[in-house]
């Protein structure tokens, strides 16, 4: 097993300058349904190369909980009809479920979409929201109906009590010799020790549109030496995090770690170009947290 970081909210811009940069190194990208924009052509057709693999999750979260954005565009018609082009062209390695209703009770909304998708010749990743069985036994469901790969999604049970509900769903589903994936999740100290095969993250684009930068600092105590460092943008945010630029205690080697594997200085990082560039930092910070957490699960022996 080895466990694969999606990164979402991906563009086509950074998508290039990170692999110019890094062309060996392995990036695995969600996109979304929900988002598509005209990007997408390049990220999964003329640049498809770029990526080692693309999975497309249907928009629901955006659906579910977007302010701002329209979501009337965001149907069951249109992403079959999305998957039914994209299966065809091999764009992506799998297509989450359309599953509409995050509730604890949103199990029959859920499945009747996901029999729809499949009576129209599309294969789906099965997503579950009730991870404890309150209200009905989803993951024992798609167990018994052998699903390869059941995902756990916006649940109240991961807000009431992330670590450990994650932990004892993951495990059940691993337990019965299949793979799972745990959307919106890319923490080190929920990662490590749980055997999940795949996850996904947006903090990369989040992080960097809001003034940090992820750095995995070797030269920090403890197993998770992961720096949040918060760079001058939004004063009124920097105390909450106890690493910002100015008295930086690693600052030298943060500035090596920046010239060495971006050509970059920390002028870039506050200057022109500075939210692309906090994110080129950022999806280095996931790539190498998937090498990372690799390292752990063999360990572990997953």
């Amino acid at each position: 097993m080895e466990l694969r970081i999606f990164l979402s909210s991906f563009n086509n811009k950074i998508l290039q300058a990170y692999k110019k940069l890094h062309p060996d190194c392995e990036l695995n990208i969600l996109l979304s349904y929900g988002t598509r924009s005209s990007d997408y052509w390049d990220m999964i057709v003329t640049n498809k190369h770029l990526s080692n693999s693309r999975i497309c999750d249907s928009g629901a979260f955006t659906k579910n909980f977007a302010n701002s954005n329209p979501t009337n565009s965001i149907t069951l018609s249109g992403y079959i009809a999305f998957c039914k082009q994209q299966a065809i062209a091999k764009s992506f390695h799998f297509f989450f479920n359309f599953d509409e209703d995050f509730s604890l009770k949103g199990f029959e909304t859920n499945l009747r979409n996901m029999i729809e998708l499949e009576n129209n010749g599309i294969s789906v990743v099965p997503v579950v929201h009730d991870y404890l069985g309150e209200y009905f036994d989803e993951v024992g469901f798609y167990i018994q109906k052998q699903y390869p790969i059941i995902a756990l999604g916006f649940s109240e049970h991961k807000q009431r009590d992330k670590k450990n509900n994650i932990s004892s769903t993951v495990n059940r589903i691993v337990k019965a010799g299949l793979k799972v994936h745990v959307l919106g999740i890319s923490s080190y100290d929920i990662l490590h020790d749980i055997p999940v095969n795949y996850c996904d993250s947006s903090s990369w684009a989040q992080e960097g549109k809001y003034g940090n930068v992820l750095w995995w600092n070797p030269y920090k105590n403890g197993k998770n030496k992961t720096d949040r460092i918060k760079f001058p943008d939004k004063e009124n945010t920097h105390l909450r995090h106890p690493n910002h630029i100015g008295d930086y205690e690693h600052l030298e080697e943060f500035e090596d770690y920046v010239k060495n594997n971006f050509n970059l200085d920390i002028v870039n990082l506050c200057g022109h170009n500075k939210e692309f560039n906090r994110q080129l930092l950022n999806v280095h910070y996931y790539v190498q947290l998937q090498d990372i957490i690799r390292e752990e699960h063999k360990k572990r022996g997953f």
